[in-house]
């Protein structure tokens, strides 16, 4: 008896401790996957406004080093917030629990991440991984009397992340009005149920996405719920927002108000600066270029939540701010001679978003300038000591800002670089030698979004232009280097190139013949991946106008023999054309043009996208021959 008792809890002690083997995963959920989160669990209680506690729990099985890109294993805190409680245990691939993690073992430090001021601080925890696969479980509970932020519920932010539970919950006992927005939930079979004292979002057995090129950003196409309280605290500043207006009003009044004072001694330097000048837009031009060459960018976490901007005073005397003071600065520079501009608030990145437009809250993660104007909005970027006037580049252009005006917020769009301003132009004058050695000039010239690409060329060191000329033509043979030359124009907002060079090799000899690809420099490579089970649309965020014209000298005891016919490839995503001249006897001219738009378009067009890119990428290898006399 005492022997059969031994084991019946032997047997019921196993079965209570190994929580999450792996072997207990749905097989639908493992198939080429880097990790699944076994479970999620969001629930956030509102005691008031100001009032909220958080309870969190995550558990996540990782089966390579990728996988653990959907760990979480820390949490900041600030000065209006505390963490109650904080823990972690590492399971095997079995279920059973090999190291537990307790509040004093998490390390308490400044979540600066690289910033110069900060009050932020982060509880996390290092664990080193032996073996896959094994399993985290990681929580916590928080207090906080800034409820701005409620994080939004995405059940796997992650490429090749499977979920077998996710759960979000508000428990809302005293009714504080809430505004939510919910994206997708149908179409992945999602559960959700809203009252207004608690509101929940759960769903299961959630199979994971795979990686497509070109398509539009994650959020769109996954299950999300943002949520957002009508009236919360930042820190000690209480806001009552109800639409885009009050929010401007409350960001105005609350945060900008008073901080753009200047000292005297600085509003008679910006006096000189513009004295004389009559148009407003040079002012502001000459304005924002004073700025630029007086400070210098640093991140600064610090003034109501990160939200509120250093004083104009301070950025003055210290030199240097983040992207809330500089802009605030470069604002109150203007305001000095009478021209009114407008903090912009903006999410940014290559690929960031709009602002959502039908959810009032605190978004974005940065600040640009608007100076408006008759004929445009002139847009500053004033974290930029390099970047011309009234250009933003791929950082913020094209997407939905919301502009802080002393009568409210206003949704405007930034700038839309279309394809005929993001023009790439190469001219080159080239030998083609007896020993078949390449030499020439080139000269290439960049607009629009193309500056964006090549502008910093001026202040790179010589050995890097050298090695990135290198890579970019990398299928020239024994590449060498001579002269460079930059000139960045800013004024008219173009970059030009000038260089000479020389290849060994670069032509395929058959007898008395030579097989030459007049398209030296600029060739298309790029074929999209075959993706035969394409699920997701195509989008094309940007469009670019490549043009190439290279005359060709040829060899002595050289004739052009044959030539391929003029090519023009015609599509919805774009075009391509090349030709080639005969000038005379010993010289040729290549023309090549490559157009690609931005839009949107349909999975089942995918197959036409990736038949264009592997035209021009065929054509782009075109050749003609040349005979000996």
């Amino acid at each position: 008896m005492k022997f059969r008792l031994l084991l019946l809890f032997i047997f019921f002690s196993t079965t209570l401790f190994a929580q999450y083997a792996v072997k207990d995963i749905p097989e639908e959920l493992t198939e080429g996957v880097n990790a699944v989160i076994r479970l999620e669990e969001t629930v956030h209680e509102l005691k008031d406004y100001n009032s909220m506690q958080t309870t969190y729990k995550k558990v996540v099985t990782f089966f390579n080093r990728e996988g653990l890109s959907a760990a979480t294993i820390g949490v900041d805190y600030d000065s209006s917030s505390s963490v109650k409680d904080i823990g972690m245990i590492i399971y095997d691939k079995d279920g059973n629990e090999i190291k537990e993690y307790k509040k004093r073992d998490f390390l308490d430090v400044s979540a600066s991440g690289g910033t110069l001021y900060s009050d932020n601080r982060k509880l996390y925890v290092e664990h080193y991984v032996a073996s896959y696969p094994l399993t985290c479980e990681f929580f916590y509970e928080k207090k906080s009397t800034s409820t701005a932020f409620l994080n939004q519920w995405m059940p796997s932010p992650y490429y090749d992340v499977s979920v077998e539970k996710s759960s979000y919950t508000i428990i809302n006992e005293e009714e504080i009005p809430l505004t939510t927005r919910k994206y997708n939930l149908d179409v992945f079979n999602a559960q959700y149920s809203e009252t207004p004292k608690k509101y929940t979002y759960s769903i299961a057995n959630m199979k994971p996405d795979k990686r497509e090129g070109f398509s539009p950003h994650f959020t769109e196409f996954n299950p999300v719920v943002k949520v957002a309280l009508q009236k919360f605290q930042l820190v000690n500043e209480t806001a009552n927002i109800k639409n885009w207006t009050d929010f401007g009003l409350w960001q105005n009044n609350s945060l900008l108000k008073g901080r753009d004072k200047l000292s005297n001694g600085t509003k008679a330097r910006i006096d000189n600066l513009v004295s004389g000048v009559e148009d407003p837009k040079e002012k502001t031009r000459l304005i924002y270029e004073y700025m630029q060459d007086k400070t210098r960018y640093v991140f600064i976490a610090i003034g109501i939540g990160g939200w509120q901007p250093t004083t104009a005073k301070e950025v003055d005397e210290l030199s240097y701010g983040d992207c809330k003071g500089l802009t605030n600065y470069t604002k109150a520079l203007l305001k000095s001679q009478g021209i009114e501009s407008y903090y912009t608030i903006v999410d940014s990145g290559e690929n960031g978003r709009d602002l959502d437009e039908d959810f009032v809250a605190l978004q974005g993660n940065h600040v640009i300038l608007t100076v408006p104007f008759e004929d445009e909005n002139v847009f500053l970027e004033c974290t930029s000591q390099e970047l011309p006037f009234n250009y933003l580049g791929t950082h913020t252009d094209d997407r939905k800002a919301l502009m802080v005006t002393p009568e409210g917020g206003v949704m405007i769009r930034t700038h839309k670089y279309e394809t005929n301003e993001n023009v790439q132009s190469l001219k080159a004058v080239v030998t083609l030698h007896d020993n078949l050695e390449l030499s020439g000039r080139v000269t290439e010239n960049s607009k629009g979004l193309a500056y964006n690409d090549k502008y910093s060329l001026e202040t790179t060191k010589s050995d890097d232009v050298v090695m990135y000329y290198k890579n970019l033509w990398g299928h020239l043979n024994a590449l060498s280097i001579g002269e460079v030359a930059f000139e960045n124009n800013k004024d008219s907002i173009y970059f030009i190139e000038n260089l000479t060079f020389s290849s060994n090799n670069y032509i395929s000899k058959a007898g008395d013949r030579i097989l030459l690809n007049p398209n030296i420099f600029n060739r298309n490579t790029f074929i999209p991946d075959d993706e035969e089970n394409r699920k997701l649309p195509i989008q094309l965020r940007r469009g670019r106008t490549y043009n190439d014209e290279i005359e060709i000298t040829l060899p002595d005891g050289y004739a052009l023999e044959a030539i391929f016919d003029p090519i023009q490839v015609d599509s919805q995503f774009g075009a391509y054309t090349a030709s080639i001249e005969k000038i005379n006897e010993s010289k040729i001219a290549y023309k090549r043009q490559l157009v690609y738009d931005d839009g949107k378009y349909p999975k089942e067009m995918y197959t036409e996208f990736r038949d264009f890119w592997r035209t021009v990428a065929k054509k782009d290898k075109s050749k003609i021959v040349l005979v000996k006399k």
